[in-house]
């Protein structure tokens, strides 16, 4: 098809790709830039199903304050989506459970500790964002194909085919937003090994789980007064896997399963019949509760982590979301890349910079974050049956993604250079005592034990520091924030010499006491 000339339009930034970390960036640099003329591509059509959309549904404080503050969205979060109450773990012994919940290992929170999250209907938060994009003044071109992309610095060309036309847009900055189909990277061949070659499934059921009636346990019921157990993010496990259960506000539940295809054959569940097999025999518990409803939708995924060469570059091409990046989805980290790299990407856009080290820089501090972050699960899929290895390693996770990570973000300091590089010690420091810590974790979880089923409780809610480090986060001076970070980092050094010594119990066969006993952590 002939492209008009006159169809030609320039653009000081076009995003390709409406899906959650396209249509976040456009809000928060109109937020921040009310003037720039800014379009996004998408390919489907607004509004999209809320429940059969997209997974990445679960939030945790990162994400969770960068659409409730940075982009202004604390109302629709109350309103339409689920509060999220923590992430729980269920552990059974070497027997499957089938009739009571209760019998199983559970590691989670009593009550919620401080910061809200929340569980995300992908589709109805991706429709209320598109409505809010459009409203702050950004064209939003659905059900639009991306025909071409040409990088060219301050002069990017996308040719878009709309309702039968085709036209071209050019643009000082192009932000490849685009998930997996990742036009930037695939194009100029920036896709490197992330090492982490595991594989997921997901689907999505019209049904709300009960999980609180899984047992009639009244002690057991009532050890949890905080919330329902269903609004959390509720992972069933085992050696090499794990099984989340997500509820949405729809109604609908979220289903997944991520794992080592090293150590789970991905013949046994790469089709839902296969998996809900292989599930009745794991555990048939849950198995039970699924087996009458049929999947509104089944995806399945191979090697779901993937990394770039290059994220950012000071000819003005960005990626963000998983056009870049992607490193698990355990923790539920996602949502927290796209608002860091939204963050630097809107530095960086704002201030016009041309200056290449300001890119260099943003991009060094953002593939640091998400090597630190992706240490946490490589080579550690072994030892997820296993209880009290699992307690003592989110012991050390959460502790670190509150001290460091999270502090940085909530304090608005990330994208200071200036701090950044008079903290740059400390802050190798840290990464230091993380990177030692993850490499303990994968010496451990290569002997893939299991553990759990006696019905053990280990309660988040009992380890004060997680309440100091959160509160933290929320009532922080952001001026504060070097020394603050110092103390953390103190504190985790200690930390560490605790947590070596609870793996050295372990070791010893001796089994891990209640949270309430361990501080922070001896």
């Amino acid at each position: 098809m002939a492209i008009d000339p006159k169809a030609e339009q320039q653009r000081d930034v076009c995003i390709l790709g409406g899906g959650m970390a396209g249509l976040t960036l456009a809000r928060q640099l109109k937020r921040q830039q009310p003037e720039l003329d800014i379009t996004v591509v998408e390919h489907q059509q607004f509004p999209v199903a809320d429940a059969t959309h997209k997974v990445g549904e679960s939030t945790v404080e990162i994400a969770s304050h960068y659409l409730a503050n940075e982009l202004g969205m604390a109302d629709h979060l109350a309103d339409s989506q689920l509060p999220k109450f923590g992430l729980r773990l269920f552990f059974r012994g070497d027997k499957p459970v089938a009739d009571d919940l209760s019998r199983y290992d559970e590691v989670g929170g009593s009550q919620s500790l401080p910061i809200d999250t929340f569980q995300l209907d992908r589709g109805r938060f991706e429709n209320h964002l598109a409505q809010t994009t459009k409203d702050d003044g950004t064209e939003l071109l659905d059900g639009s194909t991306i025909r071409k992309v040409d990088l060219q610095a301050g002069q990017h060309r996308v040719t878009v085919r709309n309702d039968g036309a085709e036209q071209v847009l050019r643009s000082r900055y192009l932000i490849d937003a685009s998930g997996r189909r990742a036009w930037v990277r695939k194009g100029e061949e920036l896709s490197r090994p992330a090492r982490h070659n595991n594989h997921a499934l997901w689907f999505r059921i019209d049904a709300r789980l009960e999980i609180d009636e899984w047992s009639a346990d009244t002690a057991w019921t009532e050890r949890c007064p905080g919330a329902p157990r269903r609004l959390s993010t509720n992972h069933f496990t085992g050696p090499g896997y794990w099984l989340w259960l997500i509820p949405l506000s729809s109604g609908a539940t979220s289903v997944g399963l991520v794992f080592d295809p090293k150590v789970l054959d991905p013949a046994n569940v790469r089709q839902h019949a296969e998996c809900m097999r292989w599930l009745a025999t794991e555990h048939p518990l849950v198995a039970q509760q699924l087996q009458d409803y049929v999947p509104l939708d089944f995806h399945y995924m191979e090697n779901y982590a993937v990394t770039s060469k290059q994220v950012f570059s000071d000819a003005g091409w960005m990626t963000t979301g998983d056009a870049g990046i992607f490193s698990d989805p355990l923790y539920s980290p996602g949502g927290d890349f796209i608002a860091l790299a939204n963050g630097y990407i809107t530095k960086l856009v704002t201030s016009g910079t041309t200056d290449p080290m300001l890119f260099q820089e943003s991009q060094n501090y953002f593939f640091s974050f998400f090597t630190n972050t992706l240490s946490l699960y490589r080579g550690q899929y072994r030892g997820f049956g296993n209880c009290d290895f699992m307690v003592i390693k989110t012991l050390w996770d959460f502790a670190y993604y509150w001290a460091v990570m999270s502090k940085l973000y909530f304090s608005g300091r990330f994208t200071d250079f200036d701090f950044m590089r008079d903290l740059r010690p400390q802050m190798l420091q840290a990464a230091a005592l993380n990177s030692g810590m993850q490499r303990r974790f994968r010496e451990i979880a290569r002997s893939g034990q299991r553990q759990g089923g006696e019905g053990r409780f280990y309660d988040y809610w009992a380890i004060p520091w997680f309440h100091e480090l959160k509160q933290d986060l929320v009532d922080g001076d952001p001026q504060q924030t070097g020394g603050q970070l110092l103390n953390n980092i103190e504190q985790l050094t200690r930390v560490a010499g605790s947590i070596n010594k609870l793996l050295e119990d372990q070791a010893a066969g001796r089994r891990l006491a209640p949270l309430d006993q361990l501080g922070a952590f001896a």
